[in-house]
């Protein structure tokens, strides 16, 4: 097996297996993460430490918060973060190991993204805590709701983070990836009023709500615009029979790209394509605009990117910088002062059926895990 560390435990893949599987076993939809916030506190209280859970649940009507937990004595020299939901389940959960693969038995998400580094970073935390060893402090965040918007960590109160760097883990690939670039994301929300008629009886008395959002949609430019910017229309609803002429019609989209001037181009053709759309029907159109998160690109000398190289390469992988065309957690904790890279975990086909996992590449995990606790206090305190 490829050091870490010298001194360090190495993790064990029986105990990561089982961890990783109770915790896939649990249901954990956004906003209703108890079951998993209890396994990962039990198990954090069960080493002696202590884990504060936060009143987001509370905040966005949820059943749960963010867990917060500092390990070690010391000033804490690295935050590391993980999400506790996923996306809603289409059956019933019952993972699996077969082959060294993970998979669920029924048609539905295994919940490897984002169980996977949760399982990873308590597996470490129990092996360092165990083994009696000294060891850096530092900081684990289990963070809910991110599957709709990033909702806990935009309610953490990062006050409480004391780490100058951070690390979520939270990419679906290949383990040794470190994203270092993640684009900004704008959410749009259009609402269409027209006049309800009868469609075999007066259809000209009324006014469709769907044309309207029918022409805005026909208008817009969707789909990869260019090698940092994509937009998407992925919602539309509306009518209430098919003999009614729809009087309202509801369609959100988004736009996100690594170049802000960019971003404010198409999310203002966007709009303009909504605002046209709805004038050439007849109808009016309400159009709500929603910032979800800021984009960040972290220096390939930051203090923050060498330790993830450092670290990676030391768990015996071969680190690669990526530019991502998706948003985490990390894009919140960057934006709030703390640079934060988001890892690879090995996760495939996320949000899927079809969603696996190699134990081997926990395993990976979990290694990588450990040597950025280890290396961490060698990289300086300056947030840069």
């Amino acid at each position: 097996m490829a050091p870490v560390v010298d001194g360090y435990p190495r993790p064990d893949r029986d105990r990561l297996a089982d961890l990783f599987l109770t915790l896939a076993a649990e249901a954990s939809p956004s906003r209703r993460e108890r079951g998993v916030a209890d396994l990962v506190s039990g198990r954090l209280r069960a080493l002696g430490l202590h884990v504060h859970e936060d009143e987001t649940g509370v905040a966005i009507g949820g059943d749960t918060g963010n867990l917060y937990c500092p390990v070690g004595d010391g000033d804490p020299t690295l935050m590391m973060a993980a999400h506790m939901d996923t996306v809603v389940p289409q059956g019933p959960l019952e993972p699996y190991l077969e082959d060294g693969i993970f998979r669920n038995r029924r048609d539905t998400i295994l919940g490897g993204d984002d169980k996977a580094a949760v399982a990873a970073m308590l597996h470490a935390t129990e092996l360092l805590v165990e083994a009696g060893i000294p060891f850096p402090s530092y900081e684990l965040c289990f963070t809910v709701a991110e599957e709709v918007g990033l909702l806990g960590a935009k309610h953490f109160v990062t006050d409480e983070i004391r780490s100058p760097l951070g690390a979520v883990f939270d990419s679906s690939g290949p383990v040794g990836g470190i994203t270092v670039h993640a684009p900004t994301q704008e959410t749009i929300h259009a609402t269409f009023q027209g006049k309800a008629a009868h469609a075999g009886l007066e259809p000209e008395t009324g006014r469709s709500a769907i044309v309207g959002a029918a022409r805005a949609i026909a208008a817009m430019e969707l789909g990869r615009l260019d090698e940092d910017t994509t937009a998407n229309v992925g919602i539309i609803e509306g009518g209430s029979a098919i003999n009614i002429v729809p009087e309202r019609c509801v369609v959100r989209a988004e736009c996100r790209s690594l170049d802000q001037a960019k971003l404010a181009g198409v999310l203002a053709a966007m709009v303009d394509a909504l605002q046209r759309g709805a004038t050439e029907a007849g109808v009016d159109v309400d159009i709500n605009l929603v910032h979800e998160y800021a984009g960040f690109k972290l220096s390939g000398r930051s203090s923050i990117v060498r330790l993830s190289k450092a670290a990676v390469t030391a768990a015996g992988l071969r680190p690669a910088l990526v530019t991502s065309g998706g948003g985490s957690d990390a894009n919140v904790f960057n934006v709030r002062g703390i640079p934060t890279v988001n890892f690879d975990c090995g996760m495939t086909a996320v949000h899927t059926a079809e969603e696996s996992l190699e134990l081997e590449d926990l395993v990976r995990l979990c290694r990588v895990v450990l040597a950025m606790i280890a290396l961490a206090p060698g990289y300086g305190r300056s947030r840069r």
